[in-house]
């Protein structure tokens, strides 16, 4: 009897508060979505607390705050990330001709400079202002520890850590 209570009450408000979206405006709907939404994880959250089914949201959750320090070292790389997708989708979206080059080629000019700028060389590398020989060094080798190839790496990562490195040193 008391689990048919229950459902009722849980139809019945839910019922209440359909129509009170449907009739809402712009932000007020938006406003009324989302605490419904809210209401209802919080509902079904209690719901399983009491019944003794939180385990597997706990276990979860729990795995998830496990993985959050790694999570977080990783996010920090992925303005460079983005940075090389870009210059990746702009190099595969040209065509090759005499005298353009491919993708995986290394990009020179006619007198053989490199067209990465030194800007763009420190932001690969990670480095802010002016930075000596050994800072670029420094930094190269702990760029290569993460993105080279014989460890899971891309190809064009460390080709492009290798070039930014040549750029700074000359």
């Amino acid at each position: 009897m008391s689990r048919l209570l229950i459902i009722i009450a849980v139809i019945a408000i839910a019922y209440v508060v359909w129509f009170k979206i449907k009739k809402a405006r712009g932000a007020e709907k938006k406003k009324l979505m989302v605490w419904s939404i809210a209401g209802s994880a919080i509902a079904i959250l209690g719901f399983l607390a009491i019944t003794g089914r939180l385990n597997f949201i706990t276990a979860a959750v729990t795995g998830l705050i496990a993985l959050l320090p790694k999570a977080m070292q990783l996010v920090r790389y992925l303005p460079i990330l983005n940075q090389f997708r870009q210059q990746a989708k702009n190099s595969t979206g040209q065509q090759t001709g005499p005298g353009q080059q491919g993708p995986g080629q290394n990009r020179k000019t006619a007198n053989n400079s490199n067209v990465m700028s030194p800007k763009q060389a420190r932001e690969i590398l990670g480095l802010k202002g002016e930075a000596g020989k050994d800072d670029i060094i420094k930094a190269h080798k702990r760029m290569m520890q993460k993105v080279h190839p014989d460890r899971g790496g891309s190809d064009y990562l460390a080709a492009q850590i290798n070039q930014a490195k040549e750029t700074l040193l000359g």
